[in-house]
């Protein structure tokens, strides 16, 4: 892989937290921007990763199985990155999500290479 660590992370970095009163217009906009969110994150990364010659993959599988001795696991979310057409991941980005009753928070904390 011919991309630096610090671009790629760059490439990948995402940081979106939203605090509000607490209420059921704040719970619902919450809910709003988490499905907005989900349905274009590999929008998002592949407009950001595709100049580089790769690609990414938002994974269906618990993040635990990547990180399993890291607390973060438990809310998260993972993407495979792969090169370009290729179906082996090269990293892994482990996204923390957290949500509550008038705050949501999702940013990325970590990068994993695959061994």
């Amino acid at each position: 892989m011919s991309v630096e660590l610090s671009t790629l992370r760059r490439a990948l970095s995402i940081r979106l937290v939203f605090e509000g009163v607490s209420g059921w217009a704040t719970r619902e906009l919450i809910e709003v921007i988490e499905d907005y969110l989900m349905e274009r994150l590999p929008l998002i990364l592949n407009n950001s990763l595709e100049p580089h010659g790769l690609e990414a993959s938002v994974l269906d599988v618990d993040p635990c199985t990547i990180l399993p001795d890291e607390s973060i696991c438990k809310e998260s979310v993972a993407v495979a990155v792969y090169e370009h057409g290729g179906s082996k991941p090269l990293f892994y980005a482990i996204y923390t999500w957290r949500k509550g009753d008038n705050t949501f928070a999702f940013e990325l904390a970590r990068l994993v290479q695959k061994e």
